[in-house]
């Protein structure tokens, strides 16, 4: 039986819409293929599998600029097609900035962020943990745009961090979190 049982083509965007078969878990679909926490082999069987599914169902040769795959009424990934990679939106590289208070160490913050020292030591071109009151660090993260179904707990755990990195990375206050809300995740490497 097949992971997607359904597809809707976008002939503007060049964009394929694959619909999740609901006799698929979908705990275990989000788990083992959506949401990878290491490694990029299980990053990228979703994609296979979306790859697989529209060579057997689209013309030949139709070129498929990305991949939305949904369970039910709900947007599980999107995905790219890029020199024959997905990047999946809520992957996109990117940097948040941690402002230093008093007292802060490196080794603190990296530890309140659960990031490396030696990654932020790297991106901030730093020789010393030597760090000045006000100084803005740049920290790599990941960018992750909240849909209905998540949680802050769900976040983070998605992103093998803790709750309390999320909300000091995005200067939360509570874990409430709102549809469309865009989050920065501190990378942990």
């Amino acid at each position: 039986m097949s992971l997607f049982y359904k597809h809707e083509w976008d002939e503007e965007n060049k964009q394929l819409t694959l619909y999740i078969n609901p006799s698929e878990a979908f705990y275990e679909f989000a788990v083992e293929l959506a949401q990878p926490k290491n490694g990029s082999e299980k990053k990228g069987s979703l994609l296979v599998l979306a790859r697989q599914y529209s060579k057997q169902f689209l013309p030949p040769q139709t070129k498929v600029n990305g991949y939305r795959v949904k369970f039910q009424n709900f947007l599980v990934a999107v995905m790219k097609e890029k020199q024959n990679e997905a990047i999946r939106e809520s992957d996109i590289l990117d940097y948040g900035y941690y402002k230093v208070m008093p007292d802060d160490t490196l080794k603190d913050i990296c530890l309140q962020l659960q990031t490396k020292e030696a990654l932020v030591r790297q991106e901030n071109e730093m020789q010393s943990d030597t760090l000045f009151v006000g100084m803005e660090l740049k920290v790599p993260v990941y960018r992750h745009t909240v849909v209905a179904s998540d949680s802050l707990h769900k976040i983070a755990e998605r992103f093998d961090t803790s709750k309390a990195a999320i909300r000091s990375m995005n200067k939360l206050q509570t874990d409430c979190l709102c549809p469309g809300m865009e989050l920065k995740i501190p990378r942990r490497e």
